[in-house]
């Protein structure tokens, strides 16, 4: 435990001096989710994002691709405030943060990752709740670069206005536990604001603003982004 609250404190330390020097990106992470449920407490969900990036000394955070991913989860709900859920296969193909002029001709890195979660909720108050979720996940890259084992908390607070609209202000750590040097333990930090409205009783859409602080595998420099969010999400009806 000492060790590991002796390399927690180092990495943060380093996490803190490099953000100093941090340097500005702009994104927009847009995501589509089809979710079929399973009985009453099971559903599955088929995940396809797609991420954007501004060019290289330019602010138009649509400008370039940075991403594009599938991956299906395995939702199993407890009761209402537990939620158990597994991905059993994902698929990224990743391209590099635009840093240098050369980095807008660089071939996407693939990874494949596997990944496991929990999620719990207590309300606090009236319609206002903490959220915890907590999640592990392996990489694995078709490049020289090791499998990564990160570690993932995301800790929120929301408000549910109505069933339809609710609004969440969330922080999220990503540790990096092998795979990497202990530079780069702490792989970033997630702050963001989330607006859930349900616009028809299957269909809703997530808008939100997120600020990371993060720390590139392969850069010793800490890198600001700023993204915008949009998650549509559409649940299937089945039939009893």
């Amino acid at each position: 435990m000492r060790k590991f609250t002796a390399l927690l404190t180092t990495a943060i330390l380093i996490f803190i001096a490099q953000t100093l020097r941090a340097q500005e990106h702009y994104n927009a992470w847009l995501r589509g989710t089809l979710s079929i449920p399973v009985g009453t407490k099971f559903k599955t969900d088929a995940e396809f994002q797609h991420r954007r990036q501004n060019g290289f000394e330019y602010r138009n955070m649509f400008d370039e691709n940075l991403m594009f991913s599938f991956r299906n989860w395995i939702h199993y709900q407890h009761n209402k405030d537990i939620k158990f859920s597994i991905s059993p296969f994902a698929y990224f193909s990743n391209y590099k943060i635009i840093q240098k002029q050369a980095d807008e001709m660089a071939d996407p890195g693939k990874e494949i990752r596997f990944s496991v979660a929990m999620e719990l909720q207590h309300e606090i108050f009236n319609k206002f709740y903490v959220v915890d979720r907590s999640a592990a996940e392996y990489r694995m890259f078709n490049s020289l670069q090791p499998d990564i084992t990160r570690l993932r908390n995301r800790l929120s607070f929301r408000y549910d206005f109505t069933e339809q609209m609710k609004l969440s202000l969330f922080d999220e750590l990503l540790f990096n536990v092998s795979g990497t040097t202990v530079q780069h333990f702490l792989d970033h930090d997630r702050l963001g604001l989330n607006l859930e409205y349900k616009v028809l009783p299957n269909l809703k859409f997530d808008v939100g603003y997120i600020h990371v602080t993060r720390f590139p595998i392969t850069s010793s420099q800490k890198l600001k982004e700023n993204n915008i969010m949009l998650n549509l999400t559409y649940q299937l009806k089945i039939k009893s």
